[in-house]
């Protein structure tokens, strides 16, 4: 794992005044073992590199056999091996054993196509000696980020928005529309940022830039549609068999590799495929809240690493851990991000790379096998519609909902899905999205555009969804978060949260052929009548104790909204003062409410409290121009 960054400056870089090295050391997080730069004229290459694959020859930039392609890469190519064997077999040449060097020979074999024939996480930059001309790409399922910025000066390239800011020419704007939609879903979907002045690089796209500008950005050709199986079983033994295939592949590395483990059901499978295929027992790793009970997952993580044998580590967390954590995730973020389960990926990542460089994840089961309360809640929407607006004055009622209790959260999932029923399927799915609901988004929000800009967004992608899925509600609800929920949130916390204590994480249920598969079945294999991961539950079974299995959905979270009224109390007070928060953001009436709100426990408040939070925080911060 690494961090990248390039340029296609108006002018020489040698007589930039070591603005591309300032660029590079932003990321020294993502890469601490190595520094490698590239630079001929206008063109400049860098990368900091994490070792993992050939740790004494791998070092960034690599070439071809004349050096007339140069490429930084950031990612694991798991299919490297027997793209290797192929490109032997044709005559290439290879100086390393390092997956990076795969991407120079493949495109010298098969020109652009050969980036429809990668499985695995990635985001490179290709320089074209001959041609004159940079081709950037970034995985189709989004796992490895990239942004740019296009200005007079020149192209900039890199990991992270911060590699950007460090120009000393970069325009502080902010960009309105992206953080209307950050109130909204709690995160910045591609192409925007929080900046004005950067883009987000869809995931599956690649950008070409020559002569100091981009020329096109568009999307490399999508693996094809898997062969549909023709019934459960046949899906059950397809499905157990590429993610056992996905797992081994995963596990490619010249260090040692463990395992978060929550005691859920997807991370507990990654865990019991990877031991079955590890001749050595697998470091896993669980965080554990002694003083919060109910966020304690330690009991099931603690029956799963008993029942495979691995090594594994409860990392038993305290409030001033948290605490501490929790503020240097925040003052990380170079743009706004307000899944506040970042806080506890950084919590563990920042313990476990003290034991390894590398570590499997469960992200993406959910996304792909329907995991989430969500789609439970879209498909009674779907059965009890016919209760239409009639049940729209239950929404009004005050029901107690203070986090952590149980009745407390069924009322307030309760209200949302009454919300829900007198809207079509489209306005469903997007009500369902968003991080809370209209009404108190368009109130908070000071800035009209909300009313428009999630629907527009998601219009495109729901179009697409439908056609692929017309009769088929649950796939689209899934296609559609696998192409925005999952690159735009789940994969982006996780690469935020790991790479800030340069550890890589690996999520060997977002791989191609395991999503090739997932789609091609049909949706109520997944979420059968109400029951969720219907399909991967049929796997586990193979392989998992029937405790884990039947274990209720958990969440990868912490009490921060019950520390808002106590603990925490002074320093959320502190940023959400109505005084000091951004008047062309919030409308500090109405945050004011929401705080007393959630202070006196009438409504819990927490998850709109945490936006603008970490809004303000990255405000204060960034100084971004309004």
């Amino acid at each position: 794992m690494c961090g990248i960054i390039g340029a296609w400056m108006k002018r020489p870089v040698e007589q930039s005044d070591g603005l591309f090295q300032a660029m590079n050391r932003t990321l020294v997080h993502r890469g601490p073992d190595e520094e490698g730069v590239f630079v001929e004229g206008p063109v400049a290459l860098g990368n900091r590199r994490l070792s993992i694959l050939d740790l004494a020859g791998g070092r960034q930039p690599v070439y071809n056999e004349d050096r007339s392609l140069v490429v930084v890469y950031n990612g694991e190519i798991y299919n490297y091996p027997t793209l290797r064997r192929t490109l032997e077999a044709q005559g290439h040449r290879f100086a390393t054993t390092t997956d990076t060097e795969i991407l120079v020979h493949a495109y010298e074999a098969y020109g652009l196509e050969f980036m429809a024939q990668l499985r695995g996480m990635f985001a490179f930059a290709l320089y074209d000696r001959r041609r004159q001309q940079i081709i950037v790409a970034r995985d189709p399922l989004g796992i490895k980020p990239l942004v740019y910025t296009e200005l007079p000066q020149g192209v900039f390239f890199a990991s992270e928005i911060r590699a950007l800011l460090s120009l000393p020419f970069f325009p502080r704007e902010a960009d309105a529309a992206a953080l209307t939609l950050y109130a909204g879903f709690n995160y910045i979907p591609a192409p925007f940022t929080a900046w004005k002045a950067a883009r987000r690089l869809p995931p599956g796209h690649w950008m070409l830039i020559a002569d100091g500008r981009v020329q096109e950005v568009r999307p490399y050709p999508a693996w094809p549609t898997a062969p549909s199986p023709s019934t459960p079983a046949e899906a059950t033994e397809r499905l157990s068999a590429a993610l056992t295939e996905s797992v081994q592949g995963h596990l490619l590395a010249d260090v040692p590799v463990g395992a978060f483990l929550s005691g859920g059901l997807d991370s507990s499978l990654v865990v019991a495929l990877a031991q079955q295929a590890s001749p050595q027992p697998l470091r896993t790793f669980t965080v554990t809240f002694p003083d919060w009970p109910m966020y304690d997952e330690a009991h099931y993580a603690r029956i799963v690493a008993q029942a495979f044998g691995t090594q594994h580590e409860e990392i038993p967390v305290r409030l001033h851990e948290i605490q501490e954590v929790l503020w240097d995730s925040v003052r990380h973020l170079d743009e706004p991000f307000a899944d506040s389960s970042l806080v506890n990926v950084a919590l563990i990542s920042k313990v476990a790379r003290g034991q390894v460089k590398v570590v499997l994840s469960g992200d993406g089961g959910d996304e792909l096998f329907a995991g989430y309360n969500k789609y439970q809640g879209l498909q009674m929407a779907r059965r009890l519609r016919f209760l239409g607006p009639e049940a729209a004055w239950l929404t009004k009622v005050p029901w107690p909902e203070r986090r952590g209790s149980k009745l407390g959260e069924r009322l307030r999932q309760a209200r949302k899905l009454l919300r829900l029923l007198h809207h079509d399927a489209f306005e469903r799915y997007v009500r369902a999205t968003l991080a809370t609901d209209v009404e108190t988004l368009g109130e908070v929000v000071s800035t009209s555009a909300f009313r428009a800009l999630p629907w527009d967004v998601l219009q495109p992608l729901w179009q697409e969804a439908t056609e692929r899925y017309p009769n088929d509600p649950v796939n689209r609800w899934l296609w559609s978060d696998a192409h925005f929920v999952l690159p735009f949130d789940m994969l982006r916390k996780v690469d935020t949260a790991s790479m800030a204590y340069s550890l890589e994480v690996r999520v060997p249920l977002v791989d191609r052929e395991v999503a090739r598969l997932a789609f091609s079945m049909p949706g109520s294999w997944k979420l059968s009548g109400l029951q969720r991961k219907w399909i991967l539950r049929q796997v586990a079974e193979r392989w998992l104790p029937q405790e884990v299995i039947q274990r209720p959905k958990g969440g990868f979270g912490i009490p921060i909204g019950e520390w808002m009224r106590d603990e925490l109390h002074d320093l959320f007070a502190e940023y959400l003062r109505p005084e000091m928060l951004c008047r062309a953001m919030w409308n500090p009436q109405a945050v004011n409410r929401l705080w007393q709100e959630h202070q006196t426990g009438r409504r819990d408040r927490f998850w709109e409290l945490w936006n603008i939070f970490v809004f303000e925080v990255w405000r204060r911060q960034w100084n971004p121009q309004f």
